[in-house]
């Protein structure tokens, strides 16, 4: 057998791809730059409604007026997600041509920002400044999926929540330490604190994303790749198809989560924009009229949005051997439950320190709802189709961010009474709604379930297999196996196991399927068949690249207990004539596991299927 031979059985990508493990300081050093780009965001996040008032604009205006996050993330994100699946440059690669362009803009914008006092050029600072945000931020996230084995997958984004985290604290701890060193307001109109505050976002996101991107080099993708990227159609339209038809094959997952977010992301929304205003109220009995006292409320919604971050960095450390154990479903019910209790105490606190103490259970809902949804996509979806999959994730953020942006300047006017205590009280119920609903999902099958962070507890199904194994050469016909092997593994809960089988010197080409030659064409072959069950939904294989004979690549595969093994009943290399091939002949001859014959044909239905979808 050859030595370059991945005999054992393994995740399918890292077959595919054959990413080198990373050490922990390359890890560290590759998820740096989560630290600027994050500190930019918590500018936007905690600093924009206090400047927007002090630029003159009312409480009942903040919500359309910070239309730019959510806009910017559903126009951008997926749009720039996709097109840097499609990019490949030997210079600058895959995604840091955007991580580079996105960090740049920011740093311009927050550079320029403090110098604005008219409101609508404040505005338009935001959404110049959160498209760089959005450009920088979505490919980043792919980098890392790019970058590392599925095995090290999760404490790579363990060390990204960290930095995310870590940024957020700098910049909410900033805005408290800077508003009580120099809370008085330029000749402009804005406070002195927000000078120093962005020009250290400037130094943040440029140092820390320069000192990233300079210290981690990208993948080359295989040549196959590189010719399918140069021969995929180009322009817009063709980035929304590819968009609408991730949206269509996307994991099951992801749309059971969808529907919870619609809550969760209307309420956290509502939460930034309002707990400035809300603390204001009820702590310090101010209103955004009384501009420079209301920098005192401003200052400290910089240290309670900071303590949560803070405790999202601890809680991150243990958040991901819970999930395991528990399951996301169950762990994010909790976190949400737990987060909208804390909003609604802090709606009723009225002694500023005790205010806070809901931070604490903010920080656990963080930890979970900035680390479970994208680990768990990370872990579910093909790398090299990464980008696309965290922008489809960012649009189910973003539209409920979108929908609460353009309705609740009326909800707050006249349902609410103009009371900024009520809208962090809403926050709070629609988080215990958002809860609820979590608990309403139903988990997926083990065959449709992430294996790094499984959205249900482990143990729920019993069946009899425990293993499907089928080989596959990419071949139309050979997919047909495929697929029927994947409907007994679903059926069972089952995992699936794809063996393909290359020759490492020269294969046969006599029959009238000629056999693979050499590792790269095995690799090939196994991405076609990736390709064809992510567009069936199933996230959850492992796979066999086997240098040799095929039957005995099936029966290696097959060595465990409870087993099953699925094979066609004309193989690779089929010769002519004769009901059953050689190689059904010889695993149903050697087998020690059960084995099905299935009937294939020459795939045309599956050749019709995806030509029409092309």
């Amino acid at each position: 057998m050859s030595t370059d031979a991945l005999e054992q059985v393994q995740d399918a990508d890292e077959a595919i791809h054959h990413k080198p493990m990373m050490t922990p300081r390359s890890i560290l050093m590759m998820n740096m730059g989560f630290f600027g780009i994050q500190f930019s965001f918590g500018m936007t996040q905690t600093a924009m409604s206090p400047l927007f008032s002090a630029m003159g604009a009312s409480p009942e205006e903040l919500p359309i007026l910070n239309l730019a996050g959510p806009m910017t993330g559903l126009l951008i994100q997926p749009l720039i997600g996709a097109l840097s699946d499609r990019t490949w440059s030997d210079r600058w690669g895959r995604r840091k041509p955007f991580i580079l362009i996105g960090s740049l803009l920011c740093v311009v914008i927050l550079a320029m920002f403090p110098f604005i006092s008219l409101l609508w050029l404040g505005v338009l600072g935001l959404w110049l400044l959160d498209a760089g945000n959005n450009t920088a931020m979505e490919p980043y996230r792919a980098f890392i999926s790019d970058r590392l084995p599925k095995s090290q997958l999760a404490r790579g984004f363990l060390v990204q929540s960290m930095f995310t985290g870590a940024g957020a604290v700098l910049s909410n701890f900033s805005i408290f330490a800077f508003q009580l060193a120099l809370p008085q307001l330029a000749p402009n109109g804005i406070p002195y604190w927000a000078y120093v505050c962005f020009f250290l976002g400037v130094v943040c996101i440029a140092g820390t994303v320069g000192f990233a991107m300079s210290r981690t080099t990208e993948l080359r993708p295989p040549q196959w790749e590189l010719d399918e990227i140069a021969n995929s159609p180009g322009g817009l339209g063709a980035i929304i198809k590819d968009l609408g038809a991730a949206v269509k094959s996307m994991p099951v997952a992801m749309h059971k989560i969808g529907f919870v977010f619609l809550f969760q992301w209307y309420a956290m929304f509502i939460y930034w924009q309002f707990v400035s205003l809300s603390v204001g109220e009820s702590v310090f009995g101010v209103t955004p009229d009384q501009k420079e006292e209301f920098q005192q409320a401003a200052g400290w919604t910089g240290l309670l949005n900071g303590s949560y971050n803070l405790v999202t960095m601890l809680v991150a450390l243990v958040m991901l051997p819970v999930v395991v154990k528990f399951g996301g479903r169950v762990v994010h019910a909790a976190a949400l439950a737990l987060g909208g209790l804390c909003l609604v105490w802090l709606s009723t606190i009225t002694v500023q320190w005790m205010s806070i103490l809901p931070m604490i259970g903010m920080g656990i809902f963080w930890a979970s709802a900035v680390g479970v949804p994208y680990l768990m996509v990370a872990s579910m979806v093909p790398a090299r189709r990464s980008g696309v999959y965290m922008g489809v994730l960012n649009m189910m953020i973003v539209v409920p961010m979108l929908i609460q942006t353009l309705t609740f300047g009326w909800i707050y006017e006249h349902l609410l009474g103009s009371k900024a205590t009520n809208a962090m009280l809403l926050a709070g119920a629609l988080f215990l709604v958002a809860a609820l609903a979590m608990l309403w999902v139903k988990p997926p099958s083990n065959t449709d379930e992430s294996e790094i962070v499984p959205l249900g507890a482990p143990g729920r199904d019993k069946s009899f297999y425990d293993r499907v194994v089928v080989g596959s050469d990419g071949t139309f016909s050979s997919l047909v196996g495929v697929r029927q092997a994947m409907g007994i593994a679903r059926r069972n809960g089952a995992k699936l196991t794809i063996v393909t089988v290359y020759n490492p010197d020269r294969g046969d080409t006599s029959g009238p399927r000629a056999e693979l030659t050499g590792i790269e064409a095995g690799r090939h072959a196994l991405q076609r068949t990736v390709d064809d069950l992510n567009r069936q939904r199933v996230t959850t294989y492992d796979s066999v690249l086997h240098a040799g004979d095929v039957a005995d690549g099936l029966l290696q595969a097959a060595s465990g207990s409870n087993t099953l093994i699925v094979v066609g009943n004309r193989g690779l290399g089929a010769r002519d004539g004769g009901a059953l091939g050689i190689v059904p002949e010889t695993v149903l001859r050697n087998a020690s596991s059960d084995v099905i014959v299935i009937q294939t044909d020459d795939g045309d239905a599956i050749r019709s299927e995806l030509d029409s979808s092309n």
